[in-house]
Protein backbone atom coordinates (compact mmCIF):
# COMPACT_ATOMS: atom_id res chain seq x y z
CA UNK A 1 0.00 0.00 0.00
CA UNK A 2 2.90 2.36 0.77
CA UNK A 3 4.39 1.71 -2.66
CA UNK A 4 1.02 2.35 -4.30
CA UNK A 5 0.59 5.67 -2.48
CA UNK A 6 4.09 6.81 -3.45
CA UNK A 7 3.69 5.82 -7.11
CA UNK A 8 0.36 7.66 -7.26
CA UNK A 9 1.89 10.71 -5.57
CA UNK A 10 4.47 10.90 -8.34
CA UNK A 11 1.75 10.48 -10.96
CA UNK A 12 -0.36 13.37 -9.66
CA UNK A 13 2.61 15.71 -9.37
CA UNK A 14 3.38 14.88 -12.98
CA UNK A 15 -0.23 15.52 -14.07
CA UNK A 16 -0.21 19.02 -12.60
CA UNK A 17 3.20 19.86 -14.07
CA UNK A 18 2.47 18.53 -17.56
CA UNK A 19 -1.09 19.85 -17.72
CA UNK A 20 -0.20 23.36 -16.61
CA UNK A 21 3.03 23.63 -18.60
CA UNK A 22 1.56 22.39 -21.89
CA UNK A 23 -1.55 24.57 -21.71
CA UNK A 24 0.49 27.61 -20.69
CA UNK A 25 2.75 27.12 -23.73
CA UNK A 26 0.19 26.07 -26.34
CA UNK A 27 -3.22 27.39 -25.17
CA UNK A 28 -4.69 24.34 -26.89
CA UNK A 29 -7.22 22.14 -25.02
CA UNK A 30 -6.58 19.33 -27.51
CA UNK A 31 -2.77 19.34 -27.18
CA UNK A 32 -3.07 19.58 -23.39
CA UNK A 33 -5.55 16.70 -23.21
CA UNK A 34 -3.31 14.59 -25.40
CA UNK A 35 -0.26 15.33 -23.22
CA UNK A 36 -2.20 14.09 -20.19
CA UNK A 37 -3.43 10.98 -22.00
CA UNK A 38 -0.64 9.83 -24.32
CA UNK A 39 0.59 7.40 -21.65
CA UNK A 40 -2.63 5.41 -22.10
CA UNK A 41 -1.71 4.36 -25.67
CA UNK A 42 0.75 1.64 -24.53
CA UNK A 43 -1.84 0.59 -21.95
CA UNK A 44 -4.41 0.02 -24.71
CA UNK A 45 -2.14 -2.38 -26.58
CA UNK A 46 0.00 -3.70 -23.73
CA UNK A 47 -2.30 -3.86 -20.72
CA UNK A 48 -3.67 -7.30 -21.48
CA UNK A 49 -0.21 -8.66 -22.29
CA UNK A 50 0.91 -7.22 -18.97
CA UNK A 51 -1.82 -9.26 -17.30
CA UNK A 52 -0.75 -12.42 -19.12
CA UNK A 53 2.86 -11.93 -18.00
CA UNK A 54 1.90 -11.06 -14.44
CA UNK A 55 -0.15 -14.28 -14.21
CA UNK A 56 3.12 -16.19 -14.70
CA UNK A 57 5.69 -13.95 -13.02
CA UNK A 58 6.38 -12.59 -9.56
CA UNK A 59 4.17 -9.45 -9.24
CA UNK A 60 6.64 -7.90 -6.78
CA UNK A 61 9.44 -8.15 -9.34
CA UNK A 62 7.14 -6.56 -11.92
CA UNK A 63 6.52 -3.56 -9.65
CA UNK A 64 10.25 -3.19 -8.96
CA UNK A 65 10.77 -2.98 -12.73
CA UNK A 66 7.97 -0.37 -12.98
CA UNK A 67 9.39 1.97 -10.35
CA UNK A 68 12.90 1.71 -11.76
CA UNK A 69 11.66 2.44 -15.28
CA UNK A 70 9.64 5.45 -14.16
CA UNK A 71 12.59 6.89 -12.28
CA UNK A 72 14.75 6.62 -15.41
CA UNK A 73 12.17 8.27 -17.70
CA UNK A 74 11.25 11.10 -15.31
CA UNK A 75 14.97 11.76 -14.86
CA UNK A 76 15.22 12.38 -18.61
CA UNK A 77 12.21 14.71 -18.53
CA UNK A 78 13.65 16.63 -15.56
CA UNK A 79 17.01 17.00 -17.30
CA UNK A 80 15.29 18.42 -20.38
CA UNK A 81 13.45 20.95 -18.22
CA UNK A 82 16.66 22.06 -16.50
CA UNK A 83 18.27 22.54 -19.91
CA UNK A 84 15.35 24.85 -20.77
CA UNK A 85 14.47 22.81 -23.82
CA UNK A 86 10.72 22.86 -24.31
CA UNK A 87 9.37 20.66 -27.05
CA UNK A 88 5.93 19.14 -27.05
CA UNK A 89 7.35 16.11 -28.84
CA UNK A 90 9.86 15.42 -26.07
CA UNK A 91 7.06 15.44 -23.55
CA UNK A 92 4.80 13.23 -25.66
CA UNK A 93 7.55 10.65 -26.24
CA UNK A 94 8.61 10.41 -22.58
CA UNK A 95 5.03 10.24 -21.27
CA UNK A 96 4.28 7.63 -23.95
CA UNK A 97 7.06 5.36 -22.67
CA UNK A 98 5.93 5.88 -19.06
CA UNK A 99 2.67 4.35 -20.25
CA UNK A 100 4.42 1.00 -20.76
CA UNK A 101 5.25 0.90 -17.05
CA UNK A 102 1.57 1.46 -16.17
CA UNK A 103 0.62 -1.43 -18.47
CA UNK A 104 2.62 -3.69 -16.15
CA UNK A 105 1.96 -1.97 -12.83
CA UNK A 106 -1.83 -2.15 -12.69
CA UNK A 107 -2.22 -5.90 -13.33
CA UNK A 108 0.77 -6.57 -11.03
CA UNK A 109 -0.81 -4.47 -8.30
CA UNK A 110 -4.15 -6.22 -8.66
CA UNK A 111 -2.62 -9.71 -8.79
CA UNK A 112 -0.40 -9.09 -5.77
CA UNK A 113 -3.33 -7.70 -3.82
CA UNK A 114 -5.57 -10.64 -4.72
CA UNK A 115 -2.92 -13.07 -3.44
CA UNK A 116 -2.92 -11.34 -0.06
CA UNK A 117 -6.69 -11.26 0.62
CA UNK A 118 -9.68 -13.62 0.50
CA UNK A 119 -12.75 -13.19 -1.72
CA UNK A 120 -14.75 -11.38 0.96
CA UNK A 121 -12.12 -8.64 1.08
CA UNK A 122 -12.11 -7.90 -2.67
CA UNK A 123 -14.38 -4.88 -2.30
CA UNK A 124 -12.22 -3.52 0.52
CA UNK A 125 -8.99 -3.88 -1.43
CA UNK A 126 -10.47 -2.07 -4.41
CA UNK A 127 -11.43 0.69 -2.00
CA UNK A 128 -7.87 0.76 -0.64
CA UNK A 129 -6.44 1.09 -4.15
CA UNK A 130 -8.78 3.94 -4.99
CA UNK A 131 -7.95 5.60 -1.66
CA UNK A 132 -4.24 5.10 -2.31
CA UNK A 133 -4.71 6.71 -5.70
CA UNK A 134 -6.66 9.70 -4.39
CA UNK A 135 -5.17 10.54 -0.99
CA UNK A 136 -1.98 11.69 -2.77
CA UNK A 137 -4.22 13.50 -5.25
CA UNK A 138 -5.72 15.58 -2.45
CA UNK A 139 -2.36 16.61 -1.00
CA UNK A 140 0.29 16.43 -3.73
CA UNK A 141 -1.69 18.34 -6.38
CA UNK A 142 -2.06 21.39 -4.13
CA UNK A 143 1.61 21.18 -3.21
CA UNK A 144 2.58 20.85 -6.87
CA UNK A 145 0.49 23.90 -7.77
CA UNK A 146 2.23 26.04 -5.18
CA UNK A 147 5.68 24.74 -6.17
CA UNK A 148 5.01 25.62 -9.82
CA UNK A 149 3.99 29.17 -8.89
CA UNK A 150 6.92 29.83 -6.53
CA UNK A 151 9.73 27.59 -7.86
CA UNK A 152 8.77 26.52 -11.39
CA UNK A 153 8.03 23.23 -13.12
CA UNK A 154 11.55 21.81 -13.16
CA UNK A 155 11.95 21.92 -9.37
CA UNK A 156 8.50 20.36 -9.00
CA UNK A 157 9.70 17.47 -11.17
CA UNK A 158 12.61 16.96 -8.75
CA UNK A 159 10.04 16.25 -6.05
CA UNK A 160 8.42 13.66 -8.31
CA UNK A 161 11.81 11.98 -8.80
CA UNK A 162 12.31 11.74 -5.04
CA UNK A 163 8.88 10.20 -4.55
CA UNK A 164 9.43 7.59 -7.28
CA UNK A 165 12.79 6.64 -5.74
CA UNK A 166 11.08 6.11 -2.38
CA UNK A 167 8.46 3.90 -4.06
CA UNK A 168 11.29 1.80 -5.52
CA UNK A 169 12.79 1.32 -2.06
CA UNK A 170 9.46 0.46 -0.45
CA UNK A 171 8.59 -2.36 -2.90
CA UNK A 172 12.17 -3.64 -2.74
CA UNK A 173 11.83 -4.03 1.05
CA UNK A 174 8.38 -5.68 0.90
CA UNK A 175 8.38 -9.21 2.31
CA UNK A 176 6.53 -11.45 -0.15
CA UNK A 177 7.03 -15.12 -1.02
CA UNK A 178 5.94 -16.00 -4.53
CA UNK A 179 4.30 -19.44 -4.76
CA UNK A 180 5.52 -20.27 -8.27
CA UNK A 181 9.18 -21.21 -8.02
CA UNK A 182 9.84 -21.46 -11.75
CA UNK A 183 8.00 -19.20 -14.24
CA UNK A 184 6.53 -20.80 -17.34
CA UNK A 185 7.98 -20.10 -20.76
CA UNK A 186 5.59 -17.84 -22.60
CA UNK A 187 4.67 -18.73 -26.15
CA UNK A 188 2.59 -16.82 -28.67
CA UNK A 189 0.01 -19.59 -28.94
CA UNK A 190 -0.37 -19.62 -25.14
CA UNK A 191 -1.03 -15.89 -25.09
CA UNK A 192 -3.58 -16.20 -27.92
CA UNK A 193 -5.27 -19.05 -26.07
CA UNK A 194 -5.39 -16.97 -22.87
CA UNK A 195 -7.08 -14.15 -24.78
CA UNK A 196 -9.65 -16.53 -26.29
CA UNK A 197 -10.42 -18.12 -22.93
CA UNK A 198 -10.99 -14.79 -21.23
CA UNK A 199 -13.20 -13.37 -23.95
CA UNK A 200 -15.17 -16.63 -24.07
CA UNK A 201 -15.72 -16.38 -20.33
CA UNK A 202 -16.91 -12.78 -20.54
CA UNK A 203 -19.01 -13.33 -23.64
CA UNK A 204 -21.16 -16.07 -22.16
CA UNK A 205 -21.81 -14.32 -18.84
CA UNK A 206 -24.36 -11.54 -19.29
CA UNK A 207 -23.74 -10.10 -15.84
CA UNK A 208 -19.95 -10.06 -16.26
CA UNK A 209 -20.29 -8.47 -19.70
CA UNK A 210 -22.57 -5.76 -18.33
CA UNK A 211 -20.18 -4.82 -15.54
CA UNK A 212 -17.25 -4.76 -17.95
CA UNK A 213 -19.04 -2.45 -20.40
CA UNK A 214 -20.14 -0.08 -17.63
CA UNK A 215 -16.56 0.10 -16.36
CA UNK A 216 -15.65 1.76 -19.68
CA UNK A 217 -17.91 4.79 -19.07
CA UNK A 218 -15.57 6.83 -16.82
CA UNK A 219 -12.55 6.00 -18.97
CA UNK A 220 -14.02 6.69 -22.38
CA UNK A 221 -15.86 9.98 -21.84
CA UNK A 222 -16.49 10.97 -18.22
CA UNK A 223 -12.92 11.55 -16.98
CA UNK A 224 -11.58 12.95 -20.31
CA UNK A 225 -14.30 15.61 -20.51
CA UNK A 226 -14.00 16.69 -16.85
CA UNK A 227 -10.61 15.96 -15.25
CA UNK A 228 -8.91 15.91 -18.65
CA UNK A 229 -10.03 19.48 -19.29
CA UNK A 230 -9.27 20.86 -15.81
CA UNK A 231 -6.25 22.94 -16.97
CA UNK A 232 -8.56 24.64 -19.50
CA UNK A 233 -11.35 25.20 -16.97
CA UNK A 234 -8.85 26.55 -14.43
CA UNK A 235 -7.16 28.97 -16.83
CA UNK A 236 -9.95 30.11 -19.16
CA UNK A 237 -13.26 29.64 -17.33
CA UNK A 238 -12.33 30.20 -13.68
CA UNK A 239 -9.29 32.47 -14.32
CA UNK A 240 -6.99 30.63 -11.90
CA UNK A 241 -3.23 29.98 -11.78
CA UNK A 242 -1.49 26.64 -11.13
CA UNK A 243 -2.56 26.76 -7.48
CA UNK A 244 -6.20 26.82 -8.57
CA UNK A 245 -5.61 23.84 -10.84
CA UNK A 246 -4.07 22.04 -7.88
CA UNK A 247 -7.15 22.71 -5.76
CA UNK A 248 -9.46 21.43 -8.52
CA UNK A 249 -7.45 18.20 -8.84
CA UNK A 250 -7.35 17.94 -5.06
CA UNK A 251 -11.14 18.22 -4.97
CA UNK A 252 -11.35 15.35 -7.45
CA UNK A 253 -9.32 13.22 -5.07
CA UNK A 254 -11.44 14.27 -2.10
CA UNK A 255 -14.59 13.33 -4.01
CA UNK A 256 -13.27 9.88 -4.84
CA UNK A 257 -12.29 9.25 -1.22
CA UNK A 258 -15.82 10.23 -0.18
CA UNK A 259 -17.19 7.86 -2.80
CA UNK A 260 -15.09 5.02 -1.39
CA UNK A 261 -16.46 5.68 2.10
CA UNK A 262 -20.02 5.73 0.79
CA UNK A 263 -19.73 2.46 -1.14
CA UNK A 264 -17.84 0.90 1.79
CA UNK A 265 -20.97 1.12 3.91
CA UNK A 266 -23.18 -0.17 1.08
CA UNK A 267 -24.33 -3.76 0.70
CA UNK A 268 -22.15 -5.64 -1.76
CA UNK A 269 -25.02 -7.50 -3.39
CA UNK A 270 -26.39 -4.19 -4.73
CA UNK A 271 -23.20 -3.11 -6.51
CA UNK A 272 -24.89 -3.23 -9.92
CA UNK A 273 -27.56 -0.80 -8.81
CA UNK A 274 -25.00 1.54 -7.27
CA UNK A 275 -22.92 1.57 -10.47
CA UNK A 276 -25.98 2.37 -12.58
CA UNK A 277 -27.16 5.23 -10.38
CA UNK A 278 -23.63 6.63 -10.08
CA UNK A 279 -23.22 6.82 -13.87
CA UNK A 280 -26.29 9.00 -14.30
CA UNK A 281 -25.45 11.00 -11.18
CA UNK A 282 -21.97 11.74 -12.48
CA UNK A 283 -23.35 12.94 -15.83
CA UNK A 284 -25.76 15.38 -14.17
CA UNK A 285 -23.05 16.70 -11.82
CA UNK A 286 -20.62 17.16 -14.72
CA UNK A 287 -23.19 19.22 -16.63
CA UNK A 288 -23.57 21.50 -13.60
CA UNK A 289 -19.77 21.79 -13.42
CA UNK A 290 -19.67 22.78 -17.09
CA UNK A 291 -22.14 25.64 -16.50
CA UNK A 292 -20.39 26.97 -13.38
CA UNK A 293 -18.13 30.03 -13.53
CA UNK A 294 -17.81 30.34 -9.75
CA UNK A 295 -14.81 28.62 -8.18
CA UNK A 296 -16.50 27.31 -5.03
CA UNK A 297 -19.50 25.96 -6.94
CA UNK A 298 -17.14 24.28 -9.38
CA UNK A 299 -15.37 22.65 -6.45
CA UNK A 300 -18.68 21.23 -5.18
CA UNK A 301 -19.75 19.92 -8.58
CA UNK A 302 -16.38 18.31 -9.38
CA UNK A 303 -16.44 16.62 -5.96
CA UNK A 304 -19.88 15.17 -6.79
CA UNK A 305 -18.62 13.95 -10.16
CA UNK A 306 -15.74 12.12 -8.50
CA UNK A 307 -17.87 10.63 -5.74
CA UNK A 308 -19.81 8.95 -8.53
CA UNK A 309 -16.64 7.92 -10.40
CA UNK A 310 -15.33 6.16 -7.28
CA UNK A 311 -18.62 4.31 -6.86
CA UNK A 312 -18.56 3.23 -10.52
CA UNK A 313 -14.97 1.96 -10.29
CA UNK A 314 -15.51 0.15 -7.00
CA UNK A 315 -18.89 -1.35 -7.91
CA UNK A 316 -17.92 -2.58 -11.38
CA UNK A 317 -14.56 -3.83 -10.11
CA UNK A 318 -16.20 -5.82 -7.33
CA UNK A 319 -18.81 -7.16 -9.75
CA UNK A 320 -16.25 -8.40 -12.27
CA UNK A 321 -13.64 -9.86 -9.92
CA UNK A 322 -16.14 -11.55 -7.60
CA UNK A 323 -17.84 -13.31 -10.53
CA UNK A 324 -14.90 -14.47 -12.63
CA UNK A 325 -12.90 -17.60 -11.85
CA UNK A 326 -9.66 -16.95 -9.92
CA UNK A 327 -7.61 -18.40 -12.81
CA UNK A 328 -8.64 -15.48 -15.03
CA UNK A 329 -8.16 -12.62 -12.58
CA UNK A 330 -4.73 -11.58 -13.82
CA UNK A 331 -5.92 -11.63 -17.42
CA UNK A 332 -9.10 -9.75 -16.53
CA UNK A 333 -6.94 -7.22 -14.67
CA UNK A 334 -4.82 -6.84 -17.80
CA UNK A 335 -7.90 -6.42 -19.98
CA UNK A 336 -9.32 -3.87 -17.55
CA UNK A 337 -6.01 -2.02 -17.61
CA UNK A 338 -6.07 -2.11 -21.43
CA UNK A 339 -9.45 -0.41 -21.33
CA UNK A 340 -7.73 2.66 -19.89
CA UNK A 341 -6.08 2.99 -23.29
CA UNK A 342 -9.43 4.20 -24.62
CA UNK A 343 -8.82 7.34 -22.55
CA UNK A 344 -6.80 8.70 -25.48
CA UNK A 345 -9.85 8.48 -27.73
CA UNK A 346 -11.99 10.25 -25.14
CA UNK A 347 -9.46 13.04 -24.67
CA UNK A 348 -9.05 13.47 -28.43
CA UNK A 349 -12.82 13.69 -28.86
CA UNK A 350 -13.47 16.03 -25.91
CA UNK A 351 -10.34 18.09 -26.61
CA UNK A 352 -11.30 18.56 -30.26
CA UNK A 353 -14.75 19.85 -29.30
CA UNK A 354 -13.21 22.10 -26.62
CA UNK A 355 -10.75 23.51 -29.18
CA UNK A 356 -13.64 24.75 -31.33
CA UNK A 357 -16.58 25.30 -29.00
CA UNK A 358 -14.99 25.56 -25.54
CA UNK A 359 -14.70 23.13 -22.60
CA UNK A 360 -18.28 23.57 -21.38
CA UNK A 361 -19.83 22.47 -24.67
CA UNK A 362 -17.40 19.54 -24.79
CA UNK A 363 -18.33 18.34 -21.30
CA UNK A 364 -22.08 18.67 -21.85
CA UNK A 365 -21.92 16.83 -25.19
CA UNK A 366 -19.98 13.96 -23.65
CA UNK A 367 -22.44 13.65 -20.76
CA UNK A 368 -25.36 13.33 -23.16
CA UNK A 369 -23.52 10.55 -25.01
CA UNK A 370 -22.75 8.81 -21.69
CA UNK A 371 -26.41 8.74 -20.69
CA UNK A 372 -27.46 7.32 -24.07
CA UNK A 373 -24.76 4.60 -24.07
CA UNK A 374 -25.41 3.65 -20.44
CA UNK A 375 -29.13 3.30 -21.11
CA UNK A 376 -28.40 0.92 -24.00
CA UNK A 377 -25.95 -1.19 -21.93
CA UNK A 378 -28.36 -1.51 -19.01
CA UNK A 379 -31.29 -2.34 -21.31
CA UNK A 380 -29.30 -5.15 -22.98
CA UNK A 381 -27.70 -6.44 -19.76
CA UNK A 382 -30.56 -6.16 -17.30
CA UNK A 383 -28.94 -8.48 -14.75
CA UNK A 384 -26.54 -5.68 -13.79
CA UNK A 385 -29.38 -3.67 -12.31
CA UNK A 386 -31.91 -6.38 -11.45
CA UNK A 387 -29.83 -9.26 -10.10
CA UNK A 388 -28.23 -9.19 -6.65
CA UNK A 389 -24.63 -10.40 -6.26
CA UNK A 390 -23.89 -13.23 -3.84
Amino acid sequence: MVTHILICTGFWIQQIVIGWMVYEKTKSPLLTSLALAVDTIPILFGGFLGGVFVDRLNPKSCIIFVTGGQFFLVSILTTIMFLDIFSLWYIYIIIFFIGFTWAIYDPAKITLGMKLVDKNSISNIFGMWIAGFNIPRVLSTVLAGYLIVFLGTKYTLLLELLVIFLSFLSILLLKYEHNISKPENLKVDQIVNDVKQLFRTIRYDNLLTGFFLLSFIPILLLVPSTTGLLPVYASDILKLDARGLGFLQSSCGLGQIMGILIVGFAKQQYMGKYATLAIFGSACSAILFAFSEIFFLSIIFIILVNICIAIIHNATGYGMFSIIDERFRGRLAGLQVSSFGFFIFGTTFSGSIANVYGPSTSTISCMIIIMVISTIVIATHTKVYSEDLN
